[in-house]
């Protein structure tokens, strides 16, 4: 793999990573679409269930994005250099800290959880469906979040292909649990959480199986003790603070969107959201798919200072991730109604959520490229200016942005200020990577 890495041509190797990171991907955005289609059937307040509790499940991913994306781009880079010994190390120390994670997350939420939905302004109607779904996916995270952590490894070393089909796999064996065990065992909410749960450990079980017995891998997950484990877990943690801080200040936005929403609307604006951001988790699955192809490419080209091949993999990026985007704005634009029909048939649902996904995602074609622009600078070992991209889309511009325009247009404002900070930083992002561009131009000459 470290061969072709370096060697082959960048266009090939690019869609070779990425077609089978993106139908991985693909495979998981479908699950949750699925997940939501059958947790609608049991209520349209189930969708606000879930969505209220979205804010913690937010939280529970910053350190999975902090651990896991963290530690991909160190074990890429190190590869690059030849250092494998470092590469392992820096997989055992991710393992480690992602597991004691879990299981301190999980008691947290359990000992807390009553003022936690005080916090989240969940309403008593709701409140049983978020309970049931929360504590189970909560408690059940120590056994099923470690593999997500650990694959961002795997695809990081040229593993894509592996990573789809057991994605895929895990993600099917999901969708056929959700309907057994909300409708047929009457488990309701708390089926699809244990559904979620099984198919989540079935995957971390198959990911260190991999890692720890696969004879030709490039590195293996080997359980023993490392020296300055700790300076590890320190350049782990640099490397994926941007992420991690973009998904802590992404929970704290989804609370105050939903107190937002509550405020000026009504549960149903709730799940109103609920829905259009599965919608927008799937688009964006299929754009991180191309992040995936590209972060290996960058990270062993810059470790082997091969910089024609890194410029060549970002401009890839920006141009496939532009096309993705103006296709699913074609589609959501068009047929707003059809996409929402898939989640609910409650005809009041129906109403709000196809008003609100044309607005909220109205400068979705300027989200591909600035996701690549961000996640380039991950690559390219410069979090402080990935941190800086991501929170001005997140809360620099958003924020003022809800505060000026719910009180005057209500759950209509919310959805513009989305659009108007989606847009307004993406192009903060295309003058950074201009410069950026001009720079590699120099080094490859």
């Amino acid at each position: 793999m470290k061969d072709r890495l370096g060697g082959e041509k960048v266009n090939k190797l690019l869609w070779s990573l990425s077609i089978p990171a993106t139908l991985g991907m693909l495979s998981s955005a479908i699950f949750n679409i699925a997940d939501r289609y059958f947790i609608g059937k049991v209520d349209p307040l189930a969708l606000s269930g879930v969505g209220i509790t979205m804010p913690v499940q937010l939280l529970q991913m910053a350190v999975v994005l902090l651990l896991g994306l963290g530690s991909s781009t160190l074990v890429s880079v190190k590869i690059g250099e030849g250092d494998y010994d470092g590469a392992e190390k820096i997989l055992h120390t991710a393992f480690k800290a992602i597991t004691i994670s879990m299981a301190v997350f999980g008691v947290l939420v359990f000992l807390f959880l009553d003022p936690l939905f005080s916090m989240l302004s969940v309403s008593k109607e709701v409140y049983p469906y978020a309970r049931d779904y929360l504590l189970i996916l909560m408690l059940g995270s120590v056994f099923g979040i470690p593999g997500y952590c650990l694959n961002n490894s795997l695809r990081s070393i040229g593993y894509a292909k592996v990573s789809m089909l057991a994605v895929l796999y895990t993600s099917i064996l999901n969708i056929f649990l959700d309907p057994l065990l909300i409708f047929v065992f009457k488990m309701g909410v708390a089926g699809a959480a244990l559904a979620t749960v099984i198919s989540q450990t079935c995957f971390t079980i198959f990911i260190i199986y991999y890692f720890s017995r696969k004879g030709d891998i490039v590195i293996k997950l080997r359980f023993k003790k490392y020296s300055g484990e700790l300076k590890v877990l320190k350049d782990i943690i640099a490397q994926g603070s941007p992420s991690f801080w973009v998904q802590i200040l992404a929970s704290v936005l989804n609370v105050y969107i939903n107190k937002n929403f509550v405020f000026y609307g009504s549960d149903l604006d709730v799940a109103s959201i609920t829905i259009i951001t599965t919608v927008f988790s799937f688009y964006h699955m299929l754009v991180y798919g191309f992040v995936q192809g590209t972060q290996p490419i960058i990270g062993y080209n810059l470790g082997s200072r091969q910089f024609d091949r890194v410029k060549k993999a970002l401009e890839l990026g920006l141009l496939y991730s532009f096309i993705i985007s103006v296709l699913v704005f074609i589609l959501v634009e068009v047929f707003p109604r059809e996409i929402v029909s898939i989640f609910t048939d409650d005809a009041e649902l129906l109403k709000i959520a196809s008003h609100g996904i044309k607005i909220y995602l109205f400068m979705i074609p300027l989200i591909g490229p600035q996701t690549i622009i961000t996640q380039y600078y991950v690559a390219v070992q410069r979090p402080r200016l990935s941190t800086f991209l991501l929170i001005l889309r997140y809360g620099v511009i958003l924020v003022p942005a809800m505060l000026i325009l719910a009180p005057r247009l209500g759950p209509t404002g919310i959805y513009m200020s989305n659009a108007i900070s989606d847009g307004l930083a993406s192009v903060v992002a295309f003058i950074f990577i201009v410069f950026e561009i001009k720079k590699l131009n120099k080094l490859v000459s």
